[in-house]
């Protein structure tokens, strides 16, 4: 895919902050329902670069020119990692902070019933087919980490903290179990008899070592 031009360089202001964010290469722009991938990708590099805060903070004192130029850059930034489509419906917000918070409550969907029934279809009906063992196992946990933002729970202490992530943990052995392809009945047997389930991470290495033997 073309490299994404930044608009932020060719203003001429604040060079050393432009020069900062001039190495970034986006793989994608976001386009509404790529929106968990872009979110962590520029939170992760704005954490990256010492200025996350400009996500969440307002800046109100007026002596503050320099943060207003910065917040100025990371706007018309932020801008240029959205299709046109997206950007136009943000391009007259004051900051970074109305920026962020427009885009996550418009595509963000957080406690969705509708989204969380869509992936958990996708993750039921995952199967291996004709892909590696990597590959199937990659989609589903890519499907996992999107529930996960969809479905948010909480749990009232550590303890019911730990059990929850136990219980989810097997469910997901499970469905990765189910989705593989026939020739892993064998290694499927000898990995449910065992006493304890084992760890997600644990049983794709089991039924990869396996998948490199045959």
């Amino acid at each position: 895919m073309a490299e994404v031009m930044n608009p932020i360089l060719e203003t001429g202001d604040r060079p050393q902050t432009a020069g900062e964010l001039q190495n970034v290469h986006f793989a994608y722009r976001l386009k509404g329902k790529n929106y968990l991938k872009w979110y962590q990708l520029i939170k992760t590099i704005l954490k990256g670069k010492g200025k996350v805060s400009r996500l969440t903070d307002n800046e109100t004192d007026p002596k503050f020119k320099s943060w207003d130029e910065e917040d100025s850059i990371i706007m018309a930034w932020l801008w240029n990692s959205m299709i046109p489509k997206i950007s136009d419906t943000c391009m007259f917000l004051k900051s970074t902070k109305e920026i962020w918070e427009t885009v996550e409550e418009t595509y963000s969907k957080a406690k969705d019933a509708a989204q969380i029934y869509d992936v958990k279809v996708k993750t039921v009906a995952a199967k291996q087919g004709n892909r590696s063992v990597t590959k199937y196992a990659n989609q589903l946990k890519s499907l996992w980490m999107e529930l996960d933002h969809y479905r948010v729970i909480k749990a009232k202490c550590s303890e019911d903290s730990a059990i929850l992530k136990e219980y989810i943990e097997q469910d997901r052995v499970y469905d990765f179990l189910v989705g593989l392809n026939p020739e892993y009945d064998q290694v499927r047997i000898q990995i449910l008899g065992k006493e304890k389930v084992l760890g997600l991470n644990e049983v794709v290495a089991i039924i990869r070592s396996e998948e490199s033997r045959r």
